[in-house]
């Protein structure tokens, strides 16, 4: 049949006079002696052959379609990837097993994991976005597909955000997606972006500090500033590191603490940025608080894939080729300033449920709960992991969304902590581009959509097609239950 007989979202038609029949090898089908499947049995061949057919294993998903006499049509069973599924709750089973039979290293942490599974059990359901946000969203498609966007808002009910396209150009938009500022002096593509606020006047925000990666390895620090509110905003660059020497995929303020106490650093302090070049750097704000000077580099044998940071000392990255989260803290002087060069490394929080130290997929994004005692890790093997922060207890395997080795996914969490996000890839009829008429089903392509898990489940519960393009870009409102989004159908949309 060739290596191309299908792809990984092909759909296979069942044949009715095979549907349910078993033939058994070596028998010519004449004389053959056909046995009634129950359901049980194709419920679990159907099992098997979506994983052959997700896996690409081609030769063996003919084979056991020919013995088995049933063929896997999508949609055949309850959700994606149910023996992928299956095998991560056995193994989830022997690893409590297998804790059960040994003491405990920490009883604490045990003690944490199960009050935060009693915590999910109890979750009430709460508020995720399950449509179009008004009309808001760009009116014409930008010319080039969009690379990155984050929100620029300082109160619920702003609707501004930041979006950056293929053709070196930063966009800020207002509501309507009406474009009020510009910058597009980058030397590459912006691949990344985050936002810290820094003023505002009344109500209303004046100054936002902007951090943006690009595919050169810069690391561009702007002002989004006008002198009041009311007034024209501008751009104006501040900063340019090149450190990295390949594509900086993101980068991330460090936030502020969700219970402030004194001592605590502010939020801001330091930037963390990750790169293809096995690398992670992090640039701490100089003592007179503008400027950002570099405090520490962290090196590893991978692609730096993912990082999010856990509070304003502490920051988590993924790296490819490695089975572990690492967790990583910045350093002070006696005096409580910032020390340059003080990273150290603080734990790895092994990703394999039996704790073995095989590297099966890679982490390709991350996102902190609202709360911060979770955390989800998007993988390339269409799986989100939701683990006990600072620990390597799976709480949820989140299975649904379609995500492949070298996508770039988003995740996050919903504002009350119910809900995770994930971008994600959904087989549609293609579009004629002048006549918008539906074209054969030979042309059909990926189209963007945002895949809503519940916690207390681990379910799908929604799947939200958004874009006619892969969605390259998602992130939450800071302080309500909306979505931003950027696909490479050159377009913004935002959700509520």
């Amino acid at each position: 049949f060739g290596p191309n007989r299908f792809s990984k979202t092909s759909t296979f038609r069942l044949s009715p006079a095979m549907y349910g029949r078993v033939v058994r090898a070596g028998e010519e089908g004449s004389k053959a002696e056909k046995e009634d499947l129950d359901d049980r049995s194709r419920f679990q061949y159907l099992a098997v052959l979506q994983f052959l057919q997700a896996k690409g294993l081609i030769e063996s998903y003919v084979a056991l379609e020919a013995e088995c006499g049933v063929s896997y049509v999508e949609g055949a069973l309850p959700g994606a990837a149910v023996l992928e599924a299956s095998l991560d709750m056995f193994a989830d089973y022997r690893a409590a097993s297998t804790r059960s039979r040994r003491p405990t290293g920490n009883a604490h942490d045990a003690a944490e994991a199960a009050a935060l599974e009693e915590e999910l059990l109890r979750m009430e359901r709460g508020v995720c976005c399950t449509d179009a946000l008004g009309s808001v969203s760009t009116p014409s498609p930008f010319s080039a597909n969009v690379t990155a966007v984050a929100w620029a808002a300082a109160r619920f009910d702003e609707h501004f955000a930041l979006a950056a396209t293929a053709d070196k150009r930063l966009r800020f938009l207002g509501p309507g997606g009406t474009v009020l500022a510009e910058a597009s002096d980058f030397p590459s593509p912006v691949l990344g972006l985050d936002v810290h606020p820094l003023a505002s006047s009344g109500d209303d925000a004046v100054e936002f500090e902007v951090l943006a990666t690009a595919m050169g390895g810069e690391v561009s620090i702007l002002r989004l500033h006008r002198q009041e509110a009311g007034a024209e905003w501008s751009f104006r660059l501040e900063q340019r590191f090149r450190d990295h020497t390949k594509h900086c995929s993101a980068g991330r303020f460090s936030p502020a603490p969700l219970a402030p106490a004194e001592g605590d650093m502010p939020a801001g302090t330091h930037i963390v940025t990750i790169s293809r070049d096995h690398s992670a750097r992090v640039y701490a704000r100089a003592p007179d608080g503008n400027a950002f000077v570099e405090a520490g580099v962290v090196r590893l044998l991978g692609e730096v894939t993912a990082c999010c940071w856990m509070n304003p000392r502490s920051f988590v990255l993924a790296a490819r080729d490695d089975h572990n989260l690492l967790y990583w803290d910045v350093g002070e002087n006696d005096c409580g300033a910032v020390a340059t060069g003080g990273l150290k490394e603080r734990m790895k929080a092994n990703l394999n449920a039996l704790g073995d130290s095989v590297v099966s997929f890679a982490v390709l994004a991350l996102a902190l709960s609202p709360n911060g005692r979770l955390i989800a890790a998007c993988t390339d093997k269409s799986r989100v992991i939701v683990l006990q922060a600072w620990g390597e207890r799976q709480l949820r395997n989140l299975y649904g969304a379609i995500v492949e080795e070298y996508d770039t996914p988003s995740v996050c969490f919903s504002l009350d902590g119910t809900f995770v996000y994930t971008t994600s890839l959904l087989p549609q009829a293609g579009r004629n581009r002048h006549e918008d008429e539906q074209l054969p089903a030979a042309g059909a392509q990926m189209c963007g959509q945002i895949a809503i898990f519940e916690l207390k489940t681990g379910e799908m519960v929604m799947q939200l097609p958004c874009h006619e393009r892969a969605v390259r870009c998602m992130q939450r409102h800071p302080h309500t239950e909306a979505l931003v989004t950027g696909s490479f159908d050159k377009t913004v949309k935002f959700w509520g």
